[in-house]
C-alpha cells in the first residue's frame, strides 16, 4: 500500500469514528433512539448519496413562512447555492485531475479523495445555508411583526424532529428550528435598540 492509501484510509476512520461519536452524543443529547438511517449516515461514501436529512414536514405557509421564502428569492439564495453547488464539484473535479494526474491515484484512490473533499465541502455549503436562513428570517421578520415571526418559528419547533445544533451543521442545509428562534429572538432585539 501506498503513503498516499495509508492516508486516505486513515481519514476514512476518523471519518467514520467522528459520525458514530456525533450520533451517540445526538441520542444521549435529545433522550432518543438511533433512527433507521443512523446507519447510512456513518458509513463513509454511502452517506454521500444519502439525501440531506428534511427538518420538518412541508407547511402550507402563514405570513411569516411567505415573508421568508420572498426573501429568499429577493435576495438570491436560490443562484447563490447552486453557484457554490456548482464551485464545489468544480473544486472535487480539478483536485481529483490533479490528484490523478501528478499522485497517480487510481480509481478507488480518486473515489475515496472525492468522498473526503465532498465531506468537507458539504460543511462549508451547509454553514452558507444556514446564514442564509437567517438572513431570509431576519428580513421576514422585519416584514411581518415580531410576535408572529416567534410563534411560526415556536410552531416549526413543535413539527420538526428534534436535533443538535451541531448535527445540524452536519447534516443539513437548514439550522434548526431552536437555532433561527434564538437568532431571531436576538438580532430583533438588537434592531429595536
Amino acid at each position: 500500500m501506498s503513503f498516499a492509501e495509508w492516508i486516505l484510509i486513515s481519514a476514512l476512520v476518523v471519518e467514520f469514528v467522528l459520525r458514530v461519536l456525533l450520533e451517540v452524543r445526538e441520542v444521549r443529547r435529545m433522550n432518543g433512539k438511533l433512527d433507521r438511517f443512523t446507519f447510512f449516515r456513518i458509513l463513509p461514501i454511502v452517506n454521500d448519496v444519502f439525501p440531506a436529512e428534511a427538518n420538518f414536514t412541508s407547511d402550507n405557509g402563514g405570513a411569516f413562512v411567505n415573508a421568508h421564502e420572498k426573501a429568499h428569492a429577493e435576495l438570491h439564495h436560490g443562484i447563490v447555492r447552486r453557484s457554490l453547488q456548482g464551485g464545489f464539484a468544480l473544486l472535487c473535479v480539478l483536485t481529483l485531475g490533479a490528484a490523478g494526474v501528478y499522485l497517480r491515484f487510481n480509481l478507488v484512490e480518486l473515489l475515496l479523495l472525492f468522498h473526503l473533499i465532498f465531506a468537507v465541502a458539504k460543511l462549508g455549503f451547509h454553514m452558507i445555508c444556514f446564514a442564509e436562513e437567517y438572513e431570509a428570517d431576519f428580513v421576514a421578520a422585519k416584514r411581518v411583526q415580531r410576535g408572529v415571526a416567534i410563534r411560526a418559528l415556536e410552531s416549526l419547533l413543535l413539527k420538526e424532529f428534534p436535533r443538535t445544533s451541531l448535527f445540524a451543521y452536519v447534516y443539513r442545509t437548514h439550522p434548526t428550528a431552536q437555532m433561527r428562534l434564538g437568532r431571531i429572538s436576538r438580532t430583533c432585539k438588537k434592531s429595536l435598540r
